[in-house]
This record gives C-alpha cells, structure tokens and sequence, in this order.
C-alpha cells in the first residue's frame, strides 16, 4: 500500500472538517433543543435565494355515498404554502497566542464546543421567538436591539399589549380568559389571582385541539413546552406523573420507550412528565419577559409567560446539515495586520428559520408570575 504523506495543504483541508463535525455533532446532540426537536424539519434550499417554503396540506372532508353509476365529484387535493425567511447567526472569538500555548488543552477545540453549546441555546430561542411572534424586523422578532446586537437582549414581550392575531403567529389565549376571550394582556393576573395552571387548563387546550382535528404525536398525547418556573405548579397536582415515576408505572405515556433500568431510547431533550393528555417539556427558552408594571394586581406581577401546546404538524424548522459552519483563522505570513502573530480567531455561522405550519394545531396559554417563583 503506497504511503499517505501529509502536506501543509492537505492538513489545512483537513482541520476546518474536523472542527465542523465536532461543532455539528454537539449541536445535534445538544439536550438544550427542546422545541427544534418537533419541528417537521426539511433541508435549507440551494441556491434557490433566502426564502425557504413548506407545504402544509388541508385536511379532506368525511367520505360520501357512492353508487355503481358514478363516483361523484372528485376531490381536491390542495396545501398551503407557508415561507419564511432564513436567518444567519454566528459569533466569534479571540484566541492569543500566548494562551493557546500554554494551555494543557486545545483552546480552539474548547472554543468550539462552547460555541455549539451557545448555537444550540440561540437556535432553541430563535424557534420559541418564531413561532411566537409576528414581527417584520428580525431584531424584533428576535429581541435584539439591533441586528448586530445579541439575541434576547432587549425586553420586547413587555410592550405586548394585546393577544390579537396581530402579534402573534398561532392563537393566544389568556388564562384568565380562557372561555370568553379578552385581547389585553393587561388582564392577565396569573399567579396573583391564584390562576394556576390546573389539570382543568390541560383539559381544557387538549378539547381546544381535538375539536381542530389536531393529530396527536405517537405516545397519542399533545405536547406542551413551558417554562421551568411554570413547571413548578404541576408538581404539586395529583394529576401529574413526573418523568421517574412514569420508568416504574408501564404505562406508555412518551414517545420514548422503557426508560427503566436504562434500557430503550433516552427521554427526549426536555421531557419532565405528563398530565391530563400532555407530554411536558421544559426550556428556558419559553418565552417569558419582565413587564415595565410589575404591581402585583396586573400584568402577572411583573412576568409574562407563554407555554406552546400543539400537536404533529404545527410548525417546521430547517435542518442543521449545510447551514452550520466553523471557521477558525490563523494570521499568514504575509498578514500585516498582525506582525507579532498574537492572535488567531474561532467562530461559527449558522443558517436556519422556523414557522407555523398549522394554527389550528397549536397555540399560547400567556399566564403570569407563579407567586412561588423569586
């Protein structure tokens, strides 16, 4: 067998592969994805521009009477087409010369296992954000004051003054209005008014689906992605099964097969418990914000919370593979800008979007501040 000789050119071909599946492998894996990992997921588009499209296709009617002489009119057979911009990301850091040869390990290795970690906590808000909000800038969708600035910084769901289709991507419904509806978030009393979110709340969004023809997952219960704050509230109801009970009970209540003694697939990225038809899921990527007027008798004392209840189909998300990129830049012999060669640089880019597919099998509870929660 010929000898493989590796040459400085082939060694720079080889290193940029092997930081980008280091990078790609961690994202994918990355428990911090709740709400990418039930998006329908379809691959970005090449060059095909900055638009990517689903088909969400309309449900049919219920069959009809035939007879032998005819089969009557033929249905149509249509969807809806849904699009949605996509959205680069990325950040970057220095790394000097002097730290990287002085430390034990590979700083540059360090710096892009931390940057997939960050990736995958931007990712997981930018998906939240998306099927939350119905914003023409992006820096607003994305709560960021400006569109160099750092996603979530700025306070945006505070200045939320109604839960009109205006705003929002999918229906919103306030949990003190969950019957007749009232628009103003600044009737939201969550938490003060002792408005918990109850097996009676449960109930009442997974009628709210059924009735929408919503199809369930395969365990057959919806999901319902919440806030850990939220999530508090539900442990104290004899209706709830937590995540570890349920590896005793045998009762297949998650998508995720036997969990017990380790044996199956490992819970899915999130997943805490289950109650009255609902997986549960918490990230703290739910959107919740701080409002302006935190008095205790109004806008949930100063915190909004929403939780996502939805079934299969509600939304989409663009695939990792080919939007996700490091790039790790050493200075060059003929680079002036660093005469000294005191510094390299290690970043990524990521490319992706998210969208609502389907309102009617989805939609937003907005409650307020638990007053067990600082």
């Amino acid at each position: 067998m010929a000898n493989v000789v590796t040459t400085a050119t082939t060694l720079s071909k080889v290193v940029p592969i092997y930081y980008d599946k280091v990078f790609f492998e961690r994202l994918e894996k990355n428990r911090v994805l709740v709400f990418r990992q039930f998006g329908d997921k379809k691959p970005l588009p090449k060059r095909e521009g900055s638009t990517i499209y689903w088909h969400s296709w309309r449900a049919l009617t219920k069959g009809r009477l035939i007879t032998e002489s005819g089969a009557g009119q033929a249905q149509g057979i249509s969807a809806r087409r849904v699009s949605a911009s996509l959205i680069m990301i990325g950040d970057h850091a220095k790394v000097t010369a002097y730290v990287d040869m002085v430390a034990i390990n590979s700083v540059v290795q360090a710096a892009i296992e931390l940057f997939a970690d960050a990736a995958a906590w931007s990712m997981d808000f930018m998906c939240g954000r998306q099927l939350l909000w119905k914003k023409t800038a992006v820096s607003a969708m994305l709560e960021s004051t400006s569109n160099s600035g750092s996603l979530g910084n700025a306070n945006y769901l505070s200045a939320a003054g109604t839960a009109s289709a205006l705003q929002f991507q999918a229906p919103v419904w306030i949990i003190d209005w969950l019957t007749s509806r009232n628009h103003a978030l600044s009737a939201m009393n969550g938490g003060v008014s002792a408005t918990l979110l109850t097996p009676k709340i449960f109930r009442w969004a997974k009628l709210k689906l059924k009735v929408k023809m919503t199809r369930p997952f395969q365990s057959g219960n919806y999901k319902c992605v919440l806030h850990p704050d939220l999530l508090e509230q539900l442990r104290g109801s004899s209706a709830y099964i937590d995540l570890h009970k349920y590896s005793e009970s045998g009762h297949k209540v998650f998508d995720t097969g036997s969990i017990a003694g380790g044996k199956g697939p490992a819970p899915e990225n999130g997943l805490e418990g289950y109650i009255e038809g609902f997986d549960i899921y918490s990230s703290t990527e739910a959107p919740m914000c701080a409002v302006t007027n935190a008095q205790p008798s109004s806008h949930g004392a100063g915190r909004y919370y929403f939780s996502l209840f939805f079934g299969q189909g509600a939304y989409g998300v663009t695939d990792f593979d080919g939007g996700v990129q490091t790039f790790v830049k050493t200075p060059g012999p003929q680079d002036t800008s660093q005469p000294l060669n005191l510094f390299s640089t290690v970043g990524y880019r990521a490319i992706a979007t998210h969208a609502v597919l389907n309102p009617s099998a989805c939609l937003w509870i907005a409650t307020g501040k638990p007053t067990e929660v600082g």
